[in-house]
């Protein structure tokens, strides 16, 4: 790992499932929220425009093909203010377009950043079989590694779509050799979130890390801190 494993908190032990795994998070809140400073981030989803779950009931996938690509112009534009700025990245690349953009993975670990999973087809886990699953995030990993030349082992869901009733994702990812998940977000959202999981990494499964994405808590609630540049590197004109 490189930019999420550097500047994470790191929270190893025993694996905590349901109720057990919110407290003994709650703990863990406590104790590395009392230690001086902060670690920060920055992880970029990389998707097209028309592949965000905004479109999805206006945008059929059957016409993506036809549509203009904007990915790569602007993610080279990111990738040269982050030169600029001198801040590294983790890039959660989508399979589909790493098999259109082929030079793409390379660029991006050429720049010093890590290269993630974004999945293959930019569809909701909840929304998959685990063997569609399966199926979409083994692909998504050998496009990848194929293309860039080094290994993958983190993974982001589309539209942060590992919740209450999809747990079984964070099993198969384990199983097809991730070491990470940042897929999880704890707060309630009309598209997604798991409300009440925990905010600091934890293990929802042995050999897997879940970072969820960040929150900040003011007065009892648990607001976004995180999303805003999920697919910027596609919206830029």
């Amino acid at each position: 790992m490189t930019a999420i494993g550097r500047s994470w908190h790191r929270i190893d032990g025993e694996p905590r499932r349901g109720k057990a795994a919110t407290a003994w998070a709650s703990r863990e809140i406590r104790r590395t929220e009392t230690r001086s400073g902060t670690a920060n981030a920055m992880t970029i989803d990389v998707e097209d425009y028309f592949q965000v779950e905004a479109f999805a009931s206006t945008i059929d996938r059957n016409h993506w093909e036809r549509l203009p690509h904007r990915v790569e112009r602007n993610t080279d534009r990111l990738l040269g203010i982050l030169e600029e700025t001198g801040v590294q990245a983790t890039f959660f690349l989508l399979g589909w377009v790493a098999e259109r953009h082929t030079s793409l993975a390379r660029r991006i670990v050429a720049a010093g950043h890590e290269l993630a999973s974004h999945g293959s087809a930019h569809i909701r886990v909840d929304r998959q079989s685990p063997d569609d699953f399966r199926d979409d995030v083994r692909r998504s990993k050998r496009v990848l590694e194929d293309a860039s030349g080094v290994a993958v082992r983190g993974y982001r869901a589309p539209t942060f779509s590992i919740g209450r009733d999809s747990t079984w994702a964070h099993v198969i990812l384990a199983e097809e050799g991730f070491e990470y998940s940042s897929s999880v977000y704890p707060r309630k959202h009309d598209l997604y979130g798991v409300p009440g999981a925990p905010r600091t990494p934890f293990r929802p499964v042995p050999n897997l890390l879940e970072i969820p994405l960040t929150t900040v808590r003011l007065r009892g609630r648990d607001l976004p801190a995180s999303g805003a540049v999920t697919s910027v590197c596609c919206r830029m004109r």
